[in-house]
């Protein structure tokens, strides 16, 4: 999973000295993560950002809200965080310090096929838009929690080999609990204001055609330094980074589909290909080419 590395090394770089996190790669196409981090306002890591792989956070502990595409989640214990690929999300925290924990899974609906269990992934395709989710029973939540805090456990020291295949039981018994429909969306989920939610969904519809941050203040009769501040508050990143990483998930899509990558570069909105894989190789760390070889190698598998 080279844009799962490349996502993990940029957060282990800006804020190493913060960072507890236990990490383990369990297939090409399953990576686990327990993170337990003391952030305040100036260390958290408030990126919106996307992957092309699914990201599922089983939220413990913390005062942190979740913004996934137009949504707002506010987590309690036990929670779950679906995030599909292709969604924009980020996570802010609400208070001055908090310690947030959370069990993180980055995977591909692949995960467990190597080993002859691909149904234990099947619950992802009846969420495909994600969101967050709760379990139906007390008994079910504590059941899930109990697994949770063996996986910890386990993950505590330096497994030994066949504790490594302990962690793998524990793992297959947590999305085999996943995948027996004990899930349910949660309700109370907020929404983003109105301005800056139709600021988003007019980006969102005409990324491949937008020149300017001027066309986007103009359309809506607001000066540029305004839509610029709103922009950034609610989503701690500039409009036109905003837009560049829209055109590469765009882009991703085109490219497992086999499009021309010149034809993609002019599709999404670049000027030129030059552009198009500069913008590329900034976001994912890999040129477009590469990228393609490597999803080519995902596809095989599954």
């Amino acid at each position: 999973m080279k844009l799962l590395s490349h996502y993990v090394k940029q957060q282990m770089e800006i804020h190493s000295e913060i960072m507890n996190w236990k990490n383990h790669i369990v297939t090409d196409m399953l990576f686990y993560s327990y993170r337990d981090t003391v952030y305040d306002r100036r260390t958290y890591p408030s990126d919106l950002h996307y992957h092309d792989y699914y990201e599922l956070v089983i939220f413990e502990e913390g005062d942190i809200k979740y913004i996934c595409e137009d949504c707002v989640y506010y987590p309690e214990y036990g929670d779950i965080i679906l995030v599909p690929p292709g969604n924009f999300h980020m996570s802010v925290i609400n208070c001055e310090r908090t310690n947030y924990k959370r069990h993180v899974f980055y995977l591909y609906p692949s995960a467990f096929d190597a080993i002859g269990h691909s149904a234990l992934t099947s619950f992802l395709s009846r969420t495909s838009n994600g969101g967050i989710l709760e379990f139906t029973s007390p008994e079910m939540r504590q059941n899930f929690t109990d697994l949770q805090s063996r996986l910890k456990t386990t993950l505590a020291g330096s497994p030994s080999p066949i504790e490594e295949a302990l962690v793998l039981s524990y793992i297959i018994q947590i999305f085999y609990l996943l995948s027996q429909e004990n899930c349910r969306p949660k309700k109370g989920i907020s929404s983003l204001p109105e301005n800056i939610l139709m600021l988003q969904r007019y980006i969102d519809r005409n990324f491949s055609e937008i020149s300017s941050v001027s066309q986007v203040a103009d359309h809506f009769f607001y000066s540029r330094e305004y839509i610029s501040r709103l922009f950034r508050k609610y989503f701690d990143t500039t409009i036109s980074d905003y837009i560049m990483k829209r055109r590469i998930v765009k882009s991703q899509s085109l490219i497992i589909e086999g499009r021309p990558m010149t034809d993609i570069a002019y599709e999404v909105g670049f000027g030129s290909l030059s552009t198009f894989i500069r913008a590329f190789r900034s976001v994912t760390n890999m040129t477009p080419s590469e990228y393609r070889k490597l999803r080519k190698e995902i596809s095989f598998k599954e």
